[in-house]
């Protein structure tokens, strides 16, 4: 499959400005320097004696003069071609600038992702541009004006998906939010395929093979059942331990080509993870039993917790009542402020409506960890995390408390609507369903905000606002 590539037009009124002068002059440059060159050859191939005489007693100087008005057609014609040529084109592999931007950057028109360093929105009296630092020293100044609505999203969007170096300021993460805001989230095509490229690459499968039923491990201990899951360099089955009891086997690979060291610091961070949730002891949590490592495999044995996860209730049930979900928000925020609360912080990662189950009891329970296979990001490149749950700053690599709240927001979204949320986007269910809530629309779009320093800052303050809007609906009903 070809590379995608994304085309946004940047109309810079002083190469507008140029172009129309260029253009103005055209009938000299174009026609008369032409037309008087050829006029001057068919002189002298008629043996005009005035022209003979002149390229006799001064050869040099006729030909100089001659190519001379040829190279202004020439420059005339390469100044069309440069200045009419408004695209900056984006891929995966970095952006290529139009002539005229170029110019301003030591002729220099090529950059890769990882040459861009940062990314800031400066505001003045006459512009408001957005101002990129590349690691060689070359500002790039865009005039927001120059872009349409549309492409400036598309050129954020590229600049969030593409360059995972780039630090980027609260006020452009704002300016996208609001573009996006102004286009009702209706993202483009090429969004969409931006987003499926790099989360495909990430997400890429490499010759990992799964175990099959009866497999045995532990010295026999523990007997392969069935598999549950199974994507990229995991799997989770079902097992039965010492032929009675059922859990669940979490198995996670380090691909063999990767770096030694890199390996050993895999192995060490998985580790460290794993006690961390060994200690975890809540009622609404599965329990982690052990952890080891076996044919340099690692792997998480995981109390089995019986019943319907999220996902699969609302695919049978549709979309949810108001009420309902604000009774497991109040239940997952309970979980996410008890992990957050751990020392050090326990970041779930994966807080999707596939690890959310209904017990038998109707109450959730969380049945799975994100956190226990960052060991797996950190030696592969690749994510934890469902892609339209995952927080922009997680999908750069960087995981807080505040990514666990986006992601709830993504699941609240979902159990509203029971329409997947748009990934990298502030979610509002009250675009698909009119009956929800502005209090529950709200809290929603709070929690998925892009900019962590508009986002709801921690699980207890979301507990807070959860419960406000409960008592409200029950007042209301």
């Amino acid at each position: 499959m070809a590379d995608l590539e994304i085309t946004v037009r940047y109309n810079s009124p002083p190469a507008k400005l140029a172009l129309t002068l260029v253009v103005l002059a055209l009938p000299f440059w174009g026609i008369m320097i032409p037309a008087f060159v050829v006029w001057i050859g068919f002189m002298l191939m008629s043996n005009n004696s005035l022209m003979v005489d002149i390229f006799h007693q001064r050869p040099m100087q006729l030909i100089g003069f001659l190519l001379g008005l040829l190279l202004v057609t020439g420059l005339g014609v390469k100044a069309v071609l440069n200045l009419s040529d408004n695209r900056i084109i984006l891929s995966k592999n970095g952006l290529e600038l139009p002539f005229f931007l170029g110019s301003t950057l030591g002729l220099r028109r090529n950059f890769s992702w990882v040459a861009i360093s940062s990314a800031q929105l400066v505001d003045s009296e006459k512009k408001r541009e957005i101002v990129i630092h590349t690691t060689d020293g070359f500002p790039m100044y865009l005039d927001v004006k120059c872009f349409a609505p549309e492409e400036l999203e598309q050129f954020l969007v590229a600049l969030n998906v593409w360059a995972i170096n780039c630090k980027k300021t609260p006020e452009l993460e704002l300016l996208q939010d609001e573009l996006q805001q102004k286009s009702d989230q209706k993202l483009l095509p090429s969004y969409t395929a931006m987003w499926d490229e790099e989360l495909s690459r990430r997400f890429t499968a490499t010759a990992y093979v799964p175990l099959e039923p009866e497999q045995v491990l532990q010295g026999g201990r523990l007997k392969v059942v069935s598999q549950l899951s199974f994507g990229g360099l995991s799997a989770v089955y079902l097992c039965q331990y010492k032929e009675r009891e059922l859990v669940v086997l979490k198995e996670s690979v380090v691909p063999q080509d990767s770096d030694e060291e890199l390996k050993q610091k895999a192995t060490e961070l998985f580790e460290r993870e794993a006690r961390l949730l060994m200690k975890i002891d809540h009622p609404s949590i599965v329990k982690v039993l052990d952890c080891f490592v076996e044919a340099t495999r690692q792997y998480l044995l995981i109390e089995y917790r019986s019943g319907q996860d999220l996902s699969q209730f609302i695919k049978q049930n549709g979309a949810q009542r108001e009420d309902k979900v604000l009774k497991w928000a109040a239940d997952i925020v309970e979980i996410l402020e008890y992990l957050h609360s751990q020392d050090p912080p326990i970041i779930h990662r994966d807080v999707t409506p596939d690890n959310l189950v209904l017990d038998g009891d109707g109450e959730l329970v969380m049945i799975d960890f994100g956190a226990a296979n960052e060991f797996l990001g950190n030696a592969t490149g690749t994510l934890v995390g469902k892609q339209s749950f995952i927080a922009p700053e997680q999908f750069r690599g960087h995981a807080t408390a505040q990514s666990d709240l986006y992601a709830l927001g993504c699941t609240l979204s979902f159990l509203l609507t029971a329409q997947e949320p748009v990934p990298l986007s502030v979610s509002h269910p009250q675009k698909i369903d009119a009956n929800i809530s502005d209090d529950m629309d709200k809290l929603v779009a709070d929690l998925t905000s892009m900019n962590l320093e508009d986002r709801i800052v921690s699980a207890n303050h979301a507990k807070i606002r959860i419960e406000e809007i409960r008592t409200k609906c029950l007042q209301t009903n």
